[in-house]
């Protein structure tokens, strides 16, 4: 359950200025989830950022009211933007406490305008982070339009079983490592198995026909 909690001094964020973080302390909102919690509900509308100070937090998307898990994670010292505090629309995912612990400061529009104005390397901090997501983002997006999933998947498949012939990693594992859903990860790799490349076994348990596989990207080129 998310709760409110008093600022700790393991919370402080060395990237940000002495002056600026004891405005934070003062003015900001800080709380702590556990794992699962909810820190921010789906369509809400906000007018404010939320800085993650520990643990880590989640995006979680929907499509109509099924929840489409995703491997976007913010860690401690991250910046969770919202549009919201900009545009004043609703958010278009929720935000999900991925560790036990996770303390997040919520400051508000207003005192994060005054902060800029008043710390410009307060304003670097947020702007670079915004912009390291951006090309995070962009990167992904590339791929995504070069490569098919299902041959993303092959290739990291390929390479993690260089030295063994099977691999023992869950859905959400490897829905992590290719920053996608689980769903679309689920129908990867029954496309592979179909096609006689993989075979899944007991819990994460995925033998590999290597040679197959190879051959199988080549003819993808």
């Amino acid at each position: 359950m998310l709760h409110k909690v008093s600022p700790r001094s393991s919370d402080r964020v060395a990237a940000i200025s002495d002056q600026t973080w004891a405005s934070i302390e003062t003015h900001g909102e800080f709380f702590e989830a556990g794992e699962g919690d909810t820190i921010l509900e789906l369509a809400q509308t906000n007018q404010h950022l939320l800085i993650v100070l520990s643990g880590k937090a989640t995006l979680v998307y929907f499509q109509g009211d099924q929840r489409q898990p995703t491997a976007i994670y913010r860690v401690p010292g991250e910046v969770l933007h919202h549009a919201g505090m900009h545009l004043e629309i609703a958010n278009p995912f929720a935000i999900e406490a991925a560790d036990d612990e996770t303390r997040v400061v919520l400051i508000k529009r207003e005192t994060v305008y005054e902060l800029i104005g008043a710390d410009t390397s307060f304003a670097e901090y947020l702007f670079k982070d915004l912009s390291e997501r951006f090309f995070v983002a962009l990167g992904y997006l590339r791929e995504q339009r070069l490569e098919p999933l299902i041959v993303r998947l092959a290739k990291r498949i390929l390479m993690i079983t260089e030295h063994r012939p099977s691999i023992e990693f869950t859905q959400a594992e490897l829905a992590e490592i290719l920053a996608v859903t689980r769903i679309s990860i689920s129908k990867a790799i029954k496309s592979l198995e179909e096609l006689g490349l993989v075979e899944r076994g007991d819990r994460a348990l995925m033998t590999v026909e290597r040679e197959k596989l190879k051959a199988w990207l080549e003819d993808q080129d």
